[in-house]
Formats: structure tokens, sequence, C-alpha cells
């Protein structure tokens, strides 16, 4: 979040002073009884949200999970799934562009979809983060019907409580209480700003004892971000399954991969704004999904026809440099699965076999 609001906290820092960076422990400070993430803040693991919910009292999880009709955040269901773990309540949020009604129904319909993909559960908030310029010079009382529109319908057509993200100067473009970002040049524990709404994100900045980069941090007014679903516990840490034998032959190896051979392409789509592929072969099989399994065609060389014309199902091709090469990431018994985080297209799941025969 805050792309525009932090622009303009910019532009008053060079002519009032430097804003003091937040960090953890700091009992002086507002409550962290909720952080927002996306992306930007990459995986976070149970044992690190565990950290924030047992040293700084946090309590809930708002986890981008779209933006506008097509994108869908990669950390998304894994953020989500390890905030649950650690027995925080989960929400998500929708980074929004529509400026009129018909355009809030439109990315409420993908919103929900990516929603349900990242699993998050019916009856969890699913915010509208309405922060972009051109909202921001929208007529205040169409932007306010638009963020209206978008809130029911995400509740008619995925069951999700929702509300309106947006900065102080706009918070009447929220129809109702909304979640209003405002930063105070030297917050205190006594500030209780927009204490009218459901949540106030007091900063941007923060910094938590053992959890690498800045994080946004907000006070909860009310139970809205932790109602509407059941208490979440700790998933008891279950039994270390036993390697299976390509498991162990790539531990044995230090973890390390090479992969220099060609592979098939059986399925090619536009998801999360970039042309992606399956190869069943290192997919493991039919039953595959985008999420996890999908291959950017920006990381692979096509052997069948070149770089240079559009690649097609039935296509050879072979991970390009420097994707070919590197360290697992992951492993996944019970599929006989590794994770490998393939720079800035994020973690991608292989078949541990497949990868082998590379």
């Amino acid at each position: 979040m805050n792309k525009f609001i932090k622009q303009a906290a910019l532009m008053v820092v060079f002519f009032v002073g430097v804003i003091g960076m937040a960090t953890a422990g700091a009992d002086s400070l507002p409550r962290r009884d909720m952080i927002d993430i996306s992306n930007h803040n990459g995986y976070i693991s149970t044992a690190q949200f565990k950290s924030m919910r047992d040293n700084d009292g946090v309590k809930a999880v708002t986890q981008k999970i779209s933006e506008g009709n097509t994108f869908y955040d990669w950390t998304a269901a894994t953020n989500l799934a390890n905030a649950k773990a650690a027995g925080l309540y989960i929400n998500g949020y929708h980074f929004s562009h529509f400026t009129t009604v018909a355009g809030a129904r439109s990315e409420a319909w993908s919103a929900v979809q990516f929603a349900k993909q990242a699993g998050l559960p019916v009856g969890a908030v699913l915010v509208n983060d309405a922060e972009t310029e051109y909202q921001m010079r929208n007529n205040v009382h169409t932007q306010r019907a638009a963020n209206l529109a978008f809130e029911q319908e995400v509740m008619r057509l995925g069951g999700y409580r929702s509300t309106t993200y947006t900065m102080g100067s706009h918070e009447n473009t929220v129809d109702g209480k909304g979640w209003i970002a405002s930063y105070p040049y030297y917050p205190n524990a006594s500030m209780k700003w927009h204490s009218n709404h459901h949540a106030w994100q007091w900063s941007s900045e923060y910094r938590f004892t053992g959890v690498a980069g800045m994080f946004d941090v907000n006070i909860l007014y009310t139970d809205f971000f932790t109602g509407g679903q059941k208490t979440s516990k700790p998933t008891p840490k279950p039994k270390p399954a036993n390697d299976t034998k390509a498991i162990k032959a790539f531990k044995n190896a230090g973890n390390q991969f090479v992969v220099t051979k060609t592979v098939r392409v059986d399925n090619i789509a536009f998801v999360n704004g970039q042309y992606q592929m399956i190869s069943e072969k290192l997919a493991g099989g039919k039953n595959w999904n985008w999420a996890n399994n999908g291959i950017p065609l920006g990381m692979v060389d096509n052997v069948t026809r070149g770089n240079y014309k559009p690649t097609k199902v039935g296509d050879q091709v072979k991970i390009s440099v420097p994707y070919n090469y590197g360290t697992i990431d992951a492993y996944h018994n019970a599929s006989n699965g590794v994770g490998i985080i393939m720079g800035r297209y994020g973690l991608i799941w292989f078949n541990d076999d497949a990868m082998l025969a590379l």
C-alpha cells in the first residue's frame, strides 16, 4: 500500500524535517494490532509471524492478493497460510484502479476469484485499497459510490466483508467506517487518530526484530479485522516426512541444481500480468495449477522456433540462464516437489524426479 501516500509524505518531509523510523518493541508507540503486507515484503515464515505476535502483539495480517483485473500477488497464498498457522487472523486487500461503479464491479469479480485462489476464508475481510492519483482526483461522490459498489459486490460474490483503505485527506470517499492511513512525524502511544474508523495505519516503516525490511503497521479500533472467522490456532508442527530418493539426491549435492535439457510446452496462458507456460513433466503430471507451477515465458528459451517467434503449445523449450542453475529453496516430500525462487518471478514448484533428470 501507500504508493501515493509515501510520495506525498516525502514532499512534506522536505519542508519540515526527517520522520523518525519506528522500531520494534517500542512501548511508547501506538499498538501494532495489524500489519499489511505484499510481495514487496516477500515470503514471511510462520516463525516470523509468531515473533511479531509474541513480541509486538500483532493480531491480524492483511495480505495483498490482487490488483486491477489481472494481477495476482504470488506471495499471497503462502503468507496467508503461514499467518494462519501462527495463530493470526487473516484478511486480504485488492489494490484498485476503478473510478466508476461499473469498473468497481468488474474488479470486484476479479478480486474474489483471486482471493479464493489464495485461500482467503469466507467471512474474512477483502479490502478495497483506493489510493491511485486518478482515484484521488475523482469526484468525491463518484469515488464514494464506486468504493461502496466494490464492497457490496465482494460480499455478494464471495461472502467477504469489505471496507475501503485510503489516506486521511480522502476519508470522505469512504462510506461508513474505513481504514485510514496518516503518518505522524513522532508517533506515540497516546495517539488515537481516525478512531471513528475500523483502523488507522500510522507507519509504513516499522521494523520487527528478526524480520528483514520495513512494514506497514496499524492500530485497530473495532473487531472488524478480527471477526467473522474462527480464531486461528497455531498448527501443530508435523513430524518430518522421510525424504524421497530424488530429494535425498539434491540434498547430498548441497541443494544445488543445474538443468540443461528441453521440455514440452503443454499449456500457455496470460496469468498475473504475464504469459506463462505449463510443462506437465516439470509439474509432475496433470494435477498442476498456475500459482505453483506456472513458468513465465521470460525465463525460457524456445528451442523449436527461437526466441523471436511466439511460443506455442507443443514447442520444446529449456530454462534459460541464469534460471537454469542455483540452489533449491524448499522441499515438499508429500508431492516429491522442489521449490525454487526464480528471481523476480518468485517461488515456482517443480517435480523432483523431473528436475533431477534434466
